[in-house]
């Protein structure tokens, strides 16, 4: 274990470890009830007339036993009887008991989430307090297995590895075969992907995605091996998500000169952390390219590691433009300190800071330069679309909240950090402290902002900077790598010495266990389809399109255009315009040429059938993303319906095909109010 970690880490006897587990349970147990009675409420269920008035009674009555059993005597002899357990020799029937305990503890969580709780009771705590007691037998088998385990290093090694399984598992249910998409517009990813290879795949040069770049150009890269169907792509993301995840998080736990188990678990304990938001992979590409690149000791190779990981930030989102540079700067900040240096020390983050943001504009520019893109105001739809301001607290498109939520996720690392500077700030110049929370504080507010955008605010991608950020500077201190003022290091290989306060195990417990609650929900039954009704359907729609195309017709994809891309509907000549995601972008932002057009195209009839959703005319009134809703059907929707008529729909989804109406038809102007 790395000497600055040891030195910061309380020691946990048994006792310590089984008062932290008992006081998780009475949290748990306290807030599964009121999310057990949410869901009666939300299934008309009388309580006190019902089994689940049971459950709540199982749950108070645990919350009681754990407060009462921390501070009773009787955890001083149960403390003694496990010692003495622990200390007794190893049988077969011993190692078999054992053994039994790792295993059904571990199958517990599956079955009872898919078996017992599922969909009637979806909510994440009861399932996280079912997860505990599993967790607390698997590592008294565990700890009774390796005796020279601590119990809680033991239970940090469990919780971690299901914490993985459960969230790789989680990208698994979307590698199917299904050809329509699964979710809202989620095969559509793919065909934004083949833009980059349109010539080849459609035989026409399209305009580039505008939204998203470098997201889509990852994708793209099967596209490479012709022939690949749409299962292959899905696992290719599936990969980006696991993989990129992955090498980032072991290369911050590489970074902290971290070694052996401590690295494995910071490396396991990152990927759950970046999950929760979570950190899109695109991104995760500008934080692996700082990560191995950027060397205080070797400023011109990390310029040139900032200007790379810049220039992707530049065709990806215009609120991560400035990030590859704070995150060079911040582990400039951390590991180099001020003292005697005066203004020459900022020279470094000036020249990185001002590089990185021209390398992630000029790569933007170029990038709309070459796209092909006619309408350019469409790279700037998120600056003319509404902020919902309403989406920072508990909302009804997302239950906990923007703040709520990134207080959950951030708040134990702020009390591990709380514990470790605690009477210690001084180490640290002003000055850096002054540069590492403006930089923290301005991707906070940028991310709180972004969320409330229309279109957002559903979890907590948009804190991703402000996420990885707060990685950095945590583990920087817990692994001893933030360099005191008065520090000097011997050699590279060499950290500056200790002196941090010690993070208590309470804390340390919460650190690890509220990434779970990100991961739990990732289990669930792997999707599944009818091959047959999917094949009837499209069947079903090239028979209904095939003579309008043969003829010369336009039908418009508004919706599942990867039937195209993968080859299941075959002589039909692709509509690049009014894809669903862009229509969405376009009626959020209001961009209004654009939308004209649609609906001059739409009142001359220029398509003879649309492939699309079922539309409505209503305006949803509450509910999930109901504001998207109302833009959709105010701009897109009615405007459709107004002149086209549904005459088929498909019976495995919700898709329909709308053919013209008379042109008699009198719409009405959707800007008119």
């Amino acid at each position: 274990m790395n000497v600055a970690v040891h030195n910061l880490m309380e020691t946990v006897s048994t006792k310590k470890f089984l008062q932290t587990w008992l006081w998780t349970l009475v949290v748990a147990s306290l807030l599964a009830i009121p999310q057990t009675i949410q869901r009666t409420n939300e299934l008309e269920i009388a309580l006190l007339r019902s089994k689940w008035i049971g459950l709540v009674g199982v749950f108070a009555l645990t919350a009681i036993a754990g407060a009462w059993l921390s501070f009773s005597p009787l955890l001083n002899r149960i403390t003694d009887w496990l010692d003495n357990l622990a200390a007794r020799p190893l049988t077969p029937p011993r190692i078999a008991l054992y053994v039994a305990l790792i295993v059904p503890g571990f199958l517990s969580v599956w079955f009872v989430r898919l078996y017992v709780f599922g969909s009637v009771l979806p909510q994440v705590v009861p399932i996280f307090w079912v997860f505990l007691w599993a967790a607390l037998i698997q590592t008294a088998g565990l700890k009774l297995l390796r005796k020279s385990l601590a119990w809680h290093v033991a239970f940090v090694g469990l919780v971690l590895a299901q914490g993985i399984l459960f969230q790789v598992y989680g990208f698994l249910p979307i590698v199917s075969s299904d050809p329509f998409s699964i979710g809202y517009s989620e095969a559509g990813r793919h065909y934004y992907a083949s833009l980059f290879f349109s010539k080849t795949l459609y035989g026409i040069s399209l305009p580039l995605p505008f939204l998203h770049p470098s997201r889509y150009l990852l994708l793209s890269l099967p596209f490479l091996i012709d022939g690949l169907p749409l299962w292959a792509h899905r696992l290719w993301q599936s990969i980006l998500w696991i993989g990129l995840t992955s090498a980032s998080s072991i290369l911050l736990a590489r970074r902290m000169t971290l070694n052996g188990w401590m690295m494995a678990f910071t490396a396991a304990w990152a990927f759950l952390y970046f999950l929760q938001g979570a950190v899109y992979y695109h991104l995760q590409v500008c934080v692996i390219l700082i990560l191995i690149g950027v060397s205080t000791q070797k400023p011109w190779r990390s310029l040139t590691f900032v200007i790379l990981a810049s220039l992707w930030a530049g065709i990806s989102r215009v609120n991560w433009f400035p990030v590859p540079a704070m995150l060079a700067i911040t582990m400039y900040l951390l590991e180099t300190p001020l003292a005697g240096k005066g203004w020459r020390y900022w020279v470094t983050p000036f020249v990185w800071g001002a590089s990185g943001l021209a390398a992630a504009l000029a790569s933007q520019f170029a990038y709309i330069q070459i796209s092909g893109n006619a309408d350019l105001s469409a790279f700037g739809s998120s600056f003319t679309s509404d902020l919902l301001w309403n989406r920072l607290l508990p909302n009804e498109t997302f239950p906990m909240g923007i703040l709520p939520g990134i207080f959950l996720v951030t708040a134990p690392i702020g009390l591990m950090f709380y514990q470790m500077a605690r009477g210690k700030t001084f180490h640290v110049h002003p000055l850096r402290w002054l540069a590492l929370s403006a930089m923290l504080f301005i991707l906070f507010v940028g991310g709180a902002v972004v969320s409330t955008k229309i279109g957002g605010g559903g979890d907590l991608h948009n804190m991703d900077a402000f996420m990885v950020m707060l990685s950095v500077v945590a583990t920087a201190f817990w692994a001893g790598r933030a360099c005191p003022e008065r520090s000097r290091r011997v050699s590279a290989e060499k950290e500056a010495k200790p002196v941090w306060g010690r993070v208590g195990w309470g804390v340390m417990s919460a650190v690890l266990l509220v990434p779970m609650i990100a991961a739990l929900p990732k289990i669930g039954f792997l999707h599944s389809y009818d091959r047959s009704i999917a094949e009837q359907d499209i069947q079903k729609i090239q028979e209904t399109i095939a003579d309008v195309a043969a003829d010369g017709g336009a039908v418009l994809f508004v919706t599942e255009r990867q039937l195209i891309t993968f080859g299941d509907l075959q002589g039909i000549p692709l509509v690049p315009e009014y894809e669903q995601v862009e229509l969405m972008e376009m009626a959020m932002s209001r961009n209004r040429a654009y939308l004209e057009q649609y609906y001059a195209d739409l009142q001359d009839r220029r398509f003879a059938l649309i492939i699309a959703e079922d539309q409505k005319f209503t305006e949803q009134k509450k509910g999930a993303f109901v504001e998207e809703n109302v833009a959709w059907v105010r701009y897109v929707g009615a405007p459709l319906l107004c002149n086209y008529k549904p005459v088929v729909s498909l019976t495995s989804n919700n898709i329909q095909i709308f053919e013209p109406r008379p042109k008699e038809s009198n719409c009405k102007d959707p800007f008119s109010d």
